[in-house]
């Protein structure tokens, strides 16, 4: 699909542009064919169909979730504490292609400084009719291979291995502004909202109810939902799910095989690339900086290669098959039958 010549560019992200619409109220969300692992941003192989891939998936996630119909189906609003926080609204208003026109939410102010040696952040948060919550709010059915929750055991007082499977899911924060995101606790995530408790307990609600709802859905599907992420925002006061939903945010498997991106980042994990990637993380730390990407690039010499060809074709394979298990209620392999050539 062709830009939008009328419309203006606003922001160019790694993997999503962003247009102004006629509307002040209202942005277009442009999904391109990029990804990003590590938080690096823009990686040299493009991903044929993945942006029309996630725009679809958005549009249909989005419109299921808002519809009350959906969540009886799933037997969900017999449980009060799913149904408390229903309907559920999303930034959702229509789609062309592989963009999303979507209600605007302002970005609160980063500020950052060194204190101690350390770098910390001021978000700047204060509840405004429209303004993005500067969180990632994670949720966790389960500790598949490669789960970041297994570097985070002694964070809880029970079990943590690979393979362990939760009957309700496991909610965390992430910071959202960083160069380079952290799972943090609580308390931290309380201090980023400025102390406000009530919208730190909705947040912790709403992404819980709609954990089961997306869970249920999967495995309406023959799919298992291991975990996800989702960033919500305020909307003339009311809060609101943004950004979107597919295999970017989230971790589903069929039979023996993960659906996520989970593959293309242990396609970096031996290279060294991405040994440069943790040692810049250390240096920048060490400095009181936030700038780890320019030291991978200019003092350590270091880009990401590309994909080689057979993971370049599972990366492709992922999103059409999502599209055709989730979107179209259809079988496919194709992801799985790829992953077996890697």
């Amino acid at each position: 699909m062709e830009k939008p010549t009328h419309m203006k560019l606003i922001y160019t992200g790694s993997v999503k542009n962003i247009y102004q619409a006629d509307d002040p109220a209202l942005l277009w969300f442009e999904y391109t064919d990029d990804f990003s692992v590590f938080d690096w941003g823009k990686m040299p192989d493009p991903i044929p169909g993945k942006g029309e891939a996630l725009a679809r998936l958005g549009e249909w996630f989005f419109q299921r979730l808002s519809d009350p119909g959906q969540w009886e189906a799933l037997g969900l609003k017999e449980d009060g504490e799913v149904a408390r926080w229903l309907p559920m609204a999303h930034h959702f208003q229509k789609r062309e292609g592989n963009r999303l026109l979507v209600s605007k939410v302002e970005i609160p102010g980063l500020k950052a400084d060194t204190v101690g040696g350390n770098l910390v952040y001021d978000y700047g948060f204060s509840p405004q009719p429209r303004q993005l919550i500067p969180l990632e709010v994670l949720f966790r059915f389960g500790v598949p291979a490669g789960s970041s929750l297994l570097q985070r055991k002694d964070w809880y007082p029970f079990d943590i291995f690979e393979g362990a499977e939760f009957d309700q899911p496991l909610i965390e924060f992430s910071t959202k502004l960083e160069t380079k995101d952290r799972v943090i606790s609580y308390q931290e995530a309380a201090l980023i909202l400025k102390g406000n408790t009530e919208t730190l307990a909705e947040l912790y609600g709403r992404t819980r109810a709609v954990a089961f709802f997306l869970q249920r859905t999967f495995a309406g599907r023959g799919l298992k939902l291991w975990d996800g992420k989702l960033e919500w925002g305020l909307v003339d006061g009311k809060m609101t799910l943004v950004d979107s939903i597919g295999p970017d945010e989230l971790r589903v498997s069929q039979g023996g095989a993960v659906l996520s991106k989970q593959f293309l980042r242990n396609f970096y994990l031996d290279s060294p690339w991405y040994k440069a990637v943790q040692e810049g993380g250390e240096m920048a730390r060490k400095r009181g900086s936030d700038d780890w990407k320019g030291i991978v690039q200019n003092e350590l010499g270091l880009l990401p290669p590309p994909l080689s060809a057979p993971y370049k074709d599972a990366a492709e394979a992922l999103y059409a098959d999502f599209l055709t298990m989730v979107v179209e209620g259809g079988e496919s392999s194709r992801f799985s039958e790829a992953l077996l050539k890697l």
